[in-house]
């Protein structure tokens, strides 16, 4: 879980500074992980972006890499694999929800 303030204790400006914030060290990330695989260095998933955003009534999103340019996830997910076809949805959550430090 994020160690800032819950964003529902944050005003308009600092949630923006925040989720601001949050993309550029989700940039930096996967540049770093890029460089990695450039090099030939396996990557063991530290570098990844899962959504740590809890889904009333689910759990934890299934989100596994943040992908967006700054705004809400688009990487589809699906909250139901038994259903046919499988139902895909934007994840959808903002970029502070992407890293847990």
């Amino acid at each position: 879980m994020p160690k800032h303030s819950p964003p529902e204790n944050l005003t308009h400006e600092q949630s923006e500074v925040l989720e601001k914030a949050a993309f550029l060290i989700i940039g930096a990330r996967n540049e770093a992980a890029a460089m990695l695989a450039r090099a030939g260095v396996p990557d063991d998933g530290g570098f990844g972006t899962p959504c740590f955003a809890h889904i009333e009534g689910f759990g934890e999103c299934p989100c596994s890499n943040y992908t967006g340019n700054g705004g809400p996830c688009s990487t589809r997910t699906t909250l139901d694999t038994g259903a046919t076809p499988i139902p895909h949805s934007s994840c959808g959550h903002p970029p502070s929800k992407h890293f847990s430090t």
